[in-house]
């Protein structure tokens, strides 16, 4: 595979815990995924990583005082193909034995216009920590539909990780069937 992601798509409906100058919100899992996208040969790969878990802290009104900060852990990928899977957690790639979880931490958030902010923080996968920054779309808080008494807000980003950046996989086939970069989307849905 070429990147490891080419596209990180996360999109977490997280749910109202309090309200203080940087909210508390919980990742609802059900409604919160984390995928990606990368080329492979002369077609593109979809996956995921199904199990992660984040702390948030965010009010728009206040976004300096907010954290992002996310876990997810490697053996939870999936591309719908077992051998495919296997390879990815293997020392070709995540080597997941050794290196578990994928790990982000922010150190800054900013506002960029309506609904779109900036985080800024520290991407490790397996042995590497990098700084990066992620502009993420923030989805404000309504009633949860199912219990009046909680709020849902959204969070969305994409953006892409030069997988041999972080030592995921190696350039030997990079010439015939792997890429670079991987995409990646996170959707979050919190209360």
């Amino acid at each position: 595979m070429k990147p490891l992601f080419r596209s990180l798509i996360v999109f977490c409906l997280l749910f109202f815990s309090s309200y203080a100058s940087a909210s508390q919100w919980t990742i609802d899992p059900d409604h919160s995924e984390i995928r990606f996208k990368i080329k492979h040969i002369l077609t593109t790969v979809s996956g995921q990583f199904t199990e992660f878990s984040g702390n948030l802290l965010f009010d728009p009104q206040t976004p300096e005082a907010g954290t992002f900060d996310f876990t997810v852990l490697v053996n939870s990928v999936d591309t719908n193909n077992g051998k495919r899977d296997n390879h990815l957690r293997s020392k070709d790639f995540f080597d997941a034995a050794k290196f578990p979880e994928m790990q982000f931490e922010s150190s800054k958030i900013h506002h960029l216009k309506d609904n779109r902010y900036a985080l800024e923080g520290v991407m490790t996968i397996k042995d590497v920590s990098r700084k990066i920054q992620i502009e993420f779309e923030f989805f404000p808080p309504q009633p949860h539909p199912f219990d009046k008494n909680k709020n849902v807000a959204g969070f969305q980003t994409r953006f892409s990780i030069p997988r041999l950046a972080y030592h995921v996989g190696d350039a030997k086939f990079l010439k015939k069937i792997e890429c670079q970069s991987a995409k990646l989307f996170f959707e979050n849905s919190s209360h």
